[in-house]
């Protein structure tokens, strides 16, 4: 049984596009299940005023997050950063799995987006 709800990669991707829109779709962050693990992807730095500059001189757009219970409040581990929506599909920071995979993953449950 699929509890994914995404039906397609085209549909996860319209939704991350590095702007703010509800009301169009858009959003900045994802919690999300993937085995058993929580994890977010979320659109700039989670942590840092500033954007991070990749040591290829591009902007991180997205970064992936694992969630670590710390005492009783959540705190967010970085696994990477990515300057496109292609680097964020190709990673390999879940599981040694292709984030295009992990997000259409029949068992990835979505949590919650912002």
């Amino acid at each position: 049984m699929r509890i994914n709800e995404y039906k397609s990669l085209d549909e996860f991707t319209s939704q991350y596009v590095g702007e703010w829109g509800p009301s169009d779709g858009h959003w900045y962050g994802l919690d999300f299940s993937f085995h058993g693990t929580e994890y977010r992807l979320h659109t700039g730095s989670m942590y840092n005023e500033k954007d991070t500059m990749l040591p290829d001189g591009r902007v991180a757009l997205f970064g992936l997050y694992r969630k670590s219970e710390c005492n009783t409040d959540p705190q967010y581990v970085l696994l990477g950063e990515y300057a496109d929506m292609h680097d964020l599909l190709e990673s390999r920071v879940i599981e040694g799995i292709p984030f295009s995979d992990v997000i259409m993953d029949d068992y990835t449950e979505l949590l919650g987006q912002d």
